[in-house]
């Protein structure tokens, strides 16, 4: 149960709201948003109760009001394209790169001019990213976790949750601004520009099905081959069961579950209904299914089961392990003297290349995959002489 701190100012007084479920409604509103330089944006998803994951509601406040559009009665969504890519117009997200997917999946919405307010939490060294964190930090303003995995595909909603809602962007641009004067009172606004620009061009393919996913289940390495034949038909089933119950992978049998039914296969569907971890709509309408994917997995010879492609990854040489050494104290004490994550400072991945292929100079250093112009900008000089330094250290006598 949340309790309201006695100083939070918006714990008794939620947000005015529009809620936008009628297309005249959704027109109305419209204008009023073409008319704004700049909106918060919030979506809320279904990912935690369905297979195929839906935008079930989207949030839009203005600098005066605030809306709660309902897509799953709306028609007319895609009038809001022209706003989403117009450059002209800032989009305010808090950690954009979900809510950017899922608005150009189902809506086809390309983004422009977009303000990240986690990740401009992140560049200025907050330890706690979450909105609610941020709100109350720089706010002061108390906003409630409680409706967070609600299934928003629901109706109706109830009142407690569209001011959930509407707390998510109601006091957004508010928090963006005083994360903006943060950025320029550090000189790092340059460095969020870029990250914003980067992830309103970032494309995120949509996740599929992974039929090689069973080998990552916790508990398959210790299975024999044959085992590990019927976990592979159990996922594959699992996937199958999920689609057509339009539910998570996850809610239909859990991964302990799958090793649980391969080291102990049930005797008969009605043993399906006492196991732990199978309920009662699955047992009564997949347990036929789940014996008969049990019983013609262990009748299959293991030798057919596909050995993974394997990558031509090679251990990095010594200098390259010299060189990465070097590079992780260097970037230890630059996120100790920023301020910042280690991660913030240099992803690793982009750290590793350096490692393995050091660049000449420093337009190689910029071209590197993931490479950033700040980054360039602030590092580059630096991290390309202490990479000529372990050269030079390498090609001593005895080195």
């Amino acid at each position: 149960m949340d309790f309201l701190p006695d100083d939070a100012p918006d714990a008794q007084n939620p947000p005015s709201y529009t809620l936008v479920s009628k297309n005249e409604t959704f027109r109305s509103m419209l204008e009023s948003v073409l008319r704004a330089s700049r909106l918060a944006i919030d979506i809320e998803a279904d990912s935690l109760y369905h297979y195929f994951e839906k935008v079930c509601l989207i949030q839009i406040s203005t600098d005066s009001e605030t809306f709660i559009l309902d897509p799953l009665a709306l028609s007319e969504i895609g009038q809001l394209a022209p706003v989403m890519s117009n450059p002209e117009v800032e989009k305010v997200f808090h950690a954009a790169s979900y809510d950017v997917f899922c608005l150009r999946r189902d809506y086809g919405f390309s983004f422009s001019n977009i303000f990240d307010t986690h990740v401009a939490a992140q560049l200025l060294g907050y330890e706690f990213l979450g909105l609610s964190a941020l709100m109350e930090r720089l706010l002061n303003v108390y906003h409630s976790k409680r409706r967070q995995r609600d299934d928003w595909s629901r109706r109706p909603l109830v009142p407690e949750q569209l001011e959930y809602a509407a707390m998510d962007t109601h006091h957004l641009l508010r928090l963006r601004d005083a994360l903006e004067a943060e950025l320029q009172e550090k000189g790092r606004l340059s460095w969020a520009l870029e990250e914003f620009e980067t992830a309103a061009a970032i494309e995120r393919p949509e996740k599929e099905f992974d039929s090689e996913g069973f080998r990552r289940i916790k508990g398959s390495r210790d299975l024999e081959p044959r085992e590990l034949v019927v976990l592979r038909a159990l996922y594959l089933l699992r996937d199958t069961m999920a689609r057509k119950l339009d539910v998570p992978p996850f809610k239909v049998l859990n991964n302990s579950v799958l090793i649980d039914l391969v080291k102990r296969p049930p005797g008969s569907p009605r043993e399906m209904f006492n196991r732990p971890g199978i309920s009662f709509r699955v047992a009564r309408r997949f347990g036929g299914e789940i014996l008969r994917a049990i019983a013609d997995a262990r009748q299959t010879d293991p030798s057919l089961l596909e050995t993974p492609v394997r990558n031509n990854w090679k251990p990095p040489c010594r200098a390259a392990r010299l060189r990465m050494e070097a590079l992780r104290l260097w970037r230890q004490e630059k996120a100790r003297l920023l301020n910042l994550h280690v991660g913030v400072v240099f992803p690793a991945n982009v750290l590793e290349n350096l490692a393995v292929s050091p660049p000449a100079d420093i337009e190689e250093f910029a071209g590197l995959p993931g490479m950033r112009r700040w980054r360039v900008r602030e590092f580059g000089e630096e991290i390309l002489a202490l990479l000529h330094s372990q050269e030079s250290q390498a090609e001593l006598p005895g080195a």
